[in-house]
């Protein structure tokens, strides 16, 4: 009889440690399944991520262009850069800042979505300061210099461009770094 019993106690022994190795890899590879799925998620949002950031960056180039002709006029001599620029190349800068502006606000609309809010708001204060960059382009076409003279006041809103890009270019580049 004692044999019985022992036959039978081995026996359920052996039974719930199946039981308890099965639910144990069970578990294991739910698990494993949920991080794979996280990883592919991360690195699924991180390549999303990276698109949007491009087509926000590529949304500012024309910026660029209407910096170069109206700003960074090298060789130019400075007397020459202390007095706005004929009334026709302010306006074709304005236009051009405006479709900038616009096409900033669709990219930016997008970075809403993708995120994190760090990279958006920097995305919010590039648009911000182009608009304002335009603004003072369109008060020097109506003659109305703000105290401190044309070149004072364009050095202003140019800086305040080129600072919010840089700062965007960091905050995207910082969530590209880092690991998900």
């Amino acid at each position: 009889m004692d044999q019985g019993w022992a036959a039978l106690a081995g026996a359920g022994v052996g039974v719930l440690g199946t039981l308890c190795t099965s639910w144990l890899t069970s578990a294991a590879a739910r698990r494993l399944a949920r991080d794979q799925g996280t990883a592919a998620h991360g690195r699924e949002l991180r390549s999303e991520r990276r698109e949007v950031y491009l087509a926000f960056m590529e949304a500012a180039e024309p910026v660029d262009a209407v910096l170069h002709r109206i700003a960074h006029q090298d060789g130019v001599p400075a007397a020459v850069r202390d007095v706005p620029p004929p009334a026709e190349v302010l306006h074709e800068a304005v236009e051009e800042l405006g479709t900038a502006v616009h096409t900033l606000y669709q990219a930016q609309a997008r970075l809403d979505l993708m995120g994190p809010e760090a990279v958006a708001v920097e995305a919010v204060n590039v648009w911000s300061d182009v608009r304002s960059l335009r603004t003072y382009l369109e008060l020097v076409l109506r003659e109305e210099v703000p105290d401190g003279g044309y070149r004072t006041g364009l050095e202003r809103a140019v800086d305040a461009v080129e600072v919010s890009r840089e700062k965007f270019a960091r905050r995207a580049r910082e969530v590209m770094e880092t690991a998900p």
